[in-house]
């Protein structure tokens, strides 16, 4: 359970039985108010029956007296006004005993009360004051004893319920008050074991993550904090045990780089003391023979030219050794720093490989090795760099020659068709003394041999077999290595044959949202481009170089240029320079593309816009879209059953930017929303509306949120639709 939960259901907790205490004191006060209200009716209804008795007994008297003075015969025994008056007092006595008999039948229990019944003796008294008719004493005295009777028996009824009432009254109160006690003494208590959990969890779950959070914080990132449950705290923990173990990772990242940047260290001081070695063991022949030759010169100036040759020849072979040497570590810098060429041109291969040959027979004859060769051409010409492929072919044998003694060494080119692609692969064989794993594993790093033992005996720079592989990836190829100690090497270079596949295709059909031009002379960086850029609509030029990027640019007026900032020959810079400084082509965007941050240089030289590489194709795709003109704007997908609407949308001003596709089955609409990005959908009349209401529901699903989709069914909404779509279509 979350924390969060459990803080709302404790609050629920203790809120309902607060509710439970003010509602039991709601019902304690409507209780004793209602026992109040009848108890006041009681003790008044006991009132006025006591009224009315000492009125009815008044009344009896006063009538007994005017019965005996009309006996005695005596005249005028009463007066009007008093006739009246007792009149009167009966006439309210009669009214009296009605509301206290319904008083009683309301305030008393059924068979607790008695109706008094004093009707027929009021009007008898009545009677006898208005006719002056004679009374029955005795009868009418014991009518009366038996109203006392009922009087008296009734206001003990009323004295009875008056002390029930009270006694209910105190029951309710001391209830109340002691179930409100308990509600408030339990959410007292509830209140308090609730805080109390609460605190406590939560203590201990922070706890536990200052632990965690101290133990990383003294360096120590195996600390795990351990499962917390599922709640916030829970969450939290995780969250910090895995950024506990992205920090492992990291500093184990860091550690491993570090000790790589160690071996680098080591190996390039191995590489330089090896370097240093290899330089001066030409430099020092040619200082030493050229010493020589100046001595037997001064020592015989008559000297024969042909007694010098021979020194001569091994000063000549010591500069070339050292020129090689200088111009390895010229080629790895500049592979490096990213400033190779590549210059491509149609040769014929077999013509490249028999040079290769024969530039190779005096090495392998040093070491006494015999040289193989096997070649199986297809092609008379080959697309490639002739230069790059004939270094690699060199720096591939002469490494197998100077590793195998009296040996054989094998070399077979061959052309291999795979899933209709072709490619040249070359394989060079030997059987020297071969590498161990570990010495497998960094043949083709740089500054590197297979150990110091071997630079010593063997000599070399370490740089050939790096260098290699970086102009078969400059190629669009690459090159493997296999080996077992003691019995041999075998290296394999596969290079593709046809430009498409090398990523120098000039053109790209794409779906006409926009002309872009890319220009950059890596064929790696060519092909990603291409294909991103075709699969999110654009028609795509390639150029892989400057002076070819600037005639494509005039030629084809592309929407968008995107531009390499380090190239050989005319540079990133010199063609943005050309680029403004064309009357056609000045407003043309421009997107900057380095390996080196030089965003603000970019921008003060004209450039819209910059990006670093690598670059993921979601950024790339969404910048060319913000550089892309209004006029380029998309493709358009209609679905009508007719041509009416079709009709319509070609002469709407703007249409001519927008590549239409018209579709009458629904089959084929859908099958197209696959094939291709999507600007803007309509769909127009069609006989088939449950299948229109399919495609509807799937548009609104995906596409909804994405792309515009309009919709006219008749010829009032096709009007409305052409009013709104002419406004749509010429925004730009």
């Amino acid at each position: 359970m979350s924390f969060t939960r459990r803080l709302t259901l404790s609050f629920v907790a203790i809120l309902m039985l607060s509710l439970g205490s003010v509602l039991i004191q709601v019902w304690g006060n409507d209780s004793r108010r209602r026992n109040v209200w009848l108890l006041q009716h009681v003790i008044r209804t006991q009132s006025e029956l006591n009224d009315f008795s000492q009125r009815m007994y008044s009344t009896h008297r006063k009538i007994l007296v005017v019965d005996a003075l009309s006996e005695s015969g005596v005249e005028n025994r009463i007066t009007a006004a008093e006739r009246q008056e007792l009149l009167s007092t009966i006439d309210a006595l009669l009214a009296l005993e009605g509301e206290l008999n319904d008083d009683l039948q309301e305030y008393l229990e059924e068979g607790r009360y008695q109706y008094l019944e004093a009707q027929l003796m009021l009007r008898r008294w009545r009677d006898f004051l208005e006719r002056g008719s004679e009374l029955d004493t005795e009868s009418l005295q014991r009518e009366y004893e038996a109203l006392s009777g009922r009087i008296s028996a009734n206001e003990w009824y009323l004295l009875t319920r008056s002390d029930e009432i009270n006694v209910g009254l105190r029951n309710v109160v001391s209830k109340t008050n002691k179930v409100a006690l308990g509600v408030f003494l339990l959410a007292l208590l509830t209140t308090f074991i609730l805080g109390y959990y609460m605190t406590r969890y939560t203590r201990r779950s922070i706890r536990q993550l200052q632990k965690g959070t101290a133990e990383w914080g003294s360096g120590n990132f195996d600390y795990s904090i351990g499962d917390m449950g599922y709640d916030e705290f829970g969450q939290l923990a995780k969250s910090f045990d895995d950024m506990a173990s992205n920090l492992r990772e990291a500093m184990a990242r860091v550690r491993d780089a570090s000790r790589r940047a160690d071996a680098a260290n080591q190996a390039k001081s191995g590489f330089m003391a090896n370097m240093s070695h290899e330089l001066r063991t030409p430099m020092n022949a040619i200082i030493g023979y050229s010493e020589m030759l100046l001595e037997d010169i001064e020592d015989e100036p008559e000297m024969p030219v042909e007694r010098l040759r021979p020194d001569l020849a091994k000063i000549q072979l010591a500069g070339k050794h050292l020129l090689t040497l200088i111009n390895d570590v010229l080629d790895i810098s500049k592979i490096e720093s990213g400033r190779m060429a590549v210059y491509w041109e149609d040769v014929a291969l077999e013509e490249v490989l028999r040079d290769v040959e024969v530039t190779m027979a005096p090495l392998m004859a040093k070491n006494g090795n015999t040289l193989h060769c096997h070649f199986e051409l297809q092609s008379e010409l080959i697309r490639t760099d002739v230069t790059r492929l004939r270094q690699i072919l060199l720096n591939l044998l002469s490494n197998a020659a100077k590793f195998t003694r009296q040996g054989d060494v094998h070399l077979s080119v061959l052309e291999k068709s795979v899933s209709g692609r072709s490619y040249l692969v070359a394989e060079v064989r030997d059987n020297g003394i071969g590498m161990t794993e570990e010495q497998l594993g960094r043949v083709f790093d740089a500054f590197v041999q297979a150990d110091l033992s071997t630079t010593k005996q063997y000599g070399g720079s370490g740089l050939g077999l790096t260098i290699s592989r970086k102009f078969a990836e400059l190629l669009g190829g690459s090159i493997t290595a296999e080996s077992q100690e003691g019995k041999g090497s075998r290296f394999e270079l596969v290079l593709p044959l046809d430009a498409q596949e090398l990523g120098l295709s000039t053109e790209f059909d794409g779906a006409s949202i926009g002309d872009v031009l890319v220009i950059d002379d890596d064929p790696a960086a060519l092909e990603l481009s291409a294909r991103t850029l075709v699969k999110a609509g654009y028609k795509v030029h390639l150029a892989n170089s400057g002076v070819e990027g600037m005639r494509m640019a005039r030629s084809q007026r592309p929407d968008v240029i995107i531009l390499d900032v380090m190239m050989p020959g005319m540079d990133g810079w010199q063609v943005l320079h050309n680029l403004r400084s064309d009357q056609a082509l000045f407003d043309v965007p421009v997107l900057m593309l380095s390996m080196l941050n030089e965003r603000d240089l970019s921008l003060l030289l004209g450039a819209n816009e910059y990006l670093v590489k690598p670059v993921d194709s979601a950024t790339l795709t969404a910048v060319v879209h913000e550089l892309l003109p209004a006029t380029a704007v998309g493709n358009l997908l209609l679905l009508e059953q007719g041509d009416a609407l079709a009709k319509a949308i070609a002469l709407l001003p703007g249409a001519e930017y927008w590549e239409i596709y018209h579709c009458v089955e629904v089959a084929k609409a859908k099958a197209l929303l696959e094939d291709l990005p999507w600007q803007l959908i309509i769909v127009g009349p069609h006989s088939d509306t449950d299948a229109v209401n399919d495609f509807l529901a799937f548009l609104r699903k995906d596409y909804g949120r994405k792309v515009p989709i309009m919709l006219a069914q008749t010829e009032s909404d096709i009007q409305s639709l052409c009013d709104q779509l002419g406004a749509y279509l010429n925004r730009s």
